[in-house]
């Protein structure tokens, strides 16, 4: 038996019960005409972009959790449908052990396992765990016939820190031209 996860709309942060200290402070920046809450998850956007993945800002808000995006990214293996999903928390935490306790690190392999027979779907293949870098990044999914715990450094092509580095340039503060 499964269980929609998709529910009616709640607060994510206050709503776990879990009180999060962050190192960096959050700037609201406007990215593509999308404003994040942070310059971190715009800096994350900008890289979904640049490496090729399609991203959805909060795109669902299940129960005790709105996960930051949903993105999409191509897979050429043969047993796969062509692309994989993830619902992904995007968090200032230089390491992924601060994410524990998370909503987000509950829904490995897409499923929270009530019983042997019993379960949650996510509406994607996982969720994942994104901190201040994509060196900072976990989830746990099917992959082919097998699967097993993922990074971004797995999925991109090309060079990550040049793509971060990237990244981080097209969302950094500008200071306004006076005329």
């Amino acid at each position: 038996m499964t269980h929609d996860v998709a529910g009616p709309s709640v607060a994510s942060a206050g709503s776990t019960g879990h009180h999060f200290d962050y190192a960096i402070k959050a700037h609201p920046t406007l990215y593509k005409g999308t404003m994040f809450r942070s310059r971190l998850e715009a800096r994350w956007a900008a890289f979904f972009d640049l490496a090729g993945w399609d991203w959805q800002y909060e795109p669902i808000d299940l129960v005790g959790w709105t996960p930051d995006f949903y993105v999409k990214f191509p897979c050429g293996h043969s047993e796969c449908e062509g692309h994989h999903d993830l619902l992904v928390e995007v968090k200032p935490y230089f390491a992924i052990d601060q994410f524990r306790g998370h909503q987000c690190m509950r829904y490995e392999w897409g499923c929270i396992w009530h019983s042997e027979d019993d379960c949650t779907k996510l509406p994607a293949d996982a969720s994942a765990a994104f901190g201040i870098s994509p060196r900072v990044t976990y989830w746990c999914m099917a992959h082919g016939a097998g699967g097993g715990d993922e990074s971004v450094e797995n999925w991109v092509i090309g060079d990550v820190d040049r793509l971060w580095a990237e990244a981080g340039n097209v969302v950094q503060w500008k200071p306004t031209k006076r005329r």
